[in-house]
């Protein structure tokens, strides 16, 4: 059977009665009840002052905290949290952004804790592998985020983002996912910042064949506009990491208040996010807690009037494109992506190998013995 413990409020209650009631000398009841006669005279004290109040442990609190966070800071504080639901270190880094007087991240944190607006986390998650490109426009990523719906019809908003400075190029709902409009939606940006090296995006934009790798026509106006396509592996969307990170950003901090009622308010709300919060308010981890506008600056490389047309030497060996994505060659049929159709591609004859390039962009590589072994490549 486990001992009785007493609560503390008791024992010091008998410790009084001790010293009064029984008239015990102070210096013996503190022997009895292990104390110090420091302590014992505190005991007496407090109750002679209050003999109706329980000796409960009192607050430790300090009557005073010069160092106590401002009322104004609080509010200011809070407010962000309320109006963008970010955690403490965005919190903190935006208002130091801003030019306040800002306590620590943990100081945040526990003012957050105590006005209820994020609960205790047992452990801290591992930091998660992040790779990035060395300089702005090196490589835009692109997908769309959705379906949500909007007055009624399903909407995919296309997010394009630059890789190095995490700036948000354009966040445009589209009707559907054709790759038409998803290249107008980058030829409007394409005229706002620029040309980059390099797009990723996933499958969808990609010819929908592992092997052979063949193009879409996505992949040929880049091309031809001088950006190299790149596209991820099937089923694995970590490649588009950064993209795929703040589709859950929108999830968390815009869907909740954005305007559904119709597509012209909900298109406002969007460009305001892109423009007055993600890329030039809202402190990002990876960037030192500084925002995105801070580090991208617009590519060199100005966009030309219209999608030039692919040109080849006089002397080159060409082929145009069928409707099946295949061209003829040697008596056989290579495919190369009915993206291609009605456009010509160029062919290099090594002996023991074929190279076939649309514009500058080399398509694919075959071994001669393979083209006479087999009629369809």
């Amino acid at each position: 059977m486990p001992w009785e413990v007493l609560p503390v409020s008791e024992v010091r209650f008998a410790f009084v009665h001790e010293v009064n009631s029984l008239k015990t000398p102070v210096a013996q009841a503190c022997r009895k009840f292990r104390v110090s006669r420091k302590t014992g005279y505190k005991w007496l004290g407090r109750f002679r002052l209050a003999p109706d109040r329980p000796l409960a442990d009192r607050s430790r609190r300090p009557k005073n905290s010069p160092r106590r966070t401002g009322a104004d800071l609080e509010r200011q504080i809070l407010d962000l949290r309320q109006r963008f639901g970010w955690g403490p270190r965005k919190i903190r880094a935006c208002l130091h952004n801003q030019g306040h007087t800002v306590p620590s991240i943990r100081t945040v944190g526990n003012l957050l804790r105590r006005c209820g607006c994020i609960a205790t986390k047992e452990g801290t998650p591992p930091a998660p592998l992040s790779f990035e490109r060395s300089a702005p426009n090196e490589l835009w990523q692109c997908d769309h985020k959705g379906p949500i719906e909007v007055a009624r019809q399903k909407i995919h908003p296309l997010t394009v983002l630059d890789d190095h400075s995490r700036f948000l190029i354009a966040l445009v709902p589209c009707a559907d996912l054709c790759m038409r409009t998803a290249f107008d939606v980058l030829w409007n940006a394409f005229g706002e910042f620029g040309l980059p090296q390099s797009i990723l995006a996933d499958n969808a934009f990609g010819s929908g064949f592992a092997v052979p790798k063949t193009l879409s026509w996505f992949d040929a106006q880049l091309i031809r506009l001088g950006i190299t396509p790149i596209h991820g592996r099937f089923y694995h969307p970590q490649t588009q990491g950064k993209v795929e990170r703040i589709h859950g950003t929108l999830e968390r901090e815009l869907w909740p208040s954005i305007r559904r009622d119709a597509l012209p308010q909900f298109t406002a709300d969007l460009d305001h996010f892109r423009r007055n919060v993600y890329n030039t308010l809202r402190p990002h981890e990876a960037l030192g807690d500084r925002p995105p506008l801070s580090r991208y600056q617009p590519s060199a490389r100005q966009r030309p009037p219209h999608v030039p047309p692919v040109e080849y030497p006089p002397d080159a060996v060409v082929r145009k494109v069928a409707s099946g994505g295949d061209i003829s060659f040697a008596g056989c049929r290579i495919l190369v992506g009915a993206g291609l159709y009605k456009q010509s591609v160029r062919i290099e004859d090594h002996g023991q190998e074929i190279k076939i390039f649309y514009a500058w962009k080399q398509i694919r590589v075959l071994a001669t013995p393979l083209l006479e072994r087999d009629k369809l490549l």
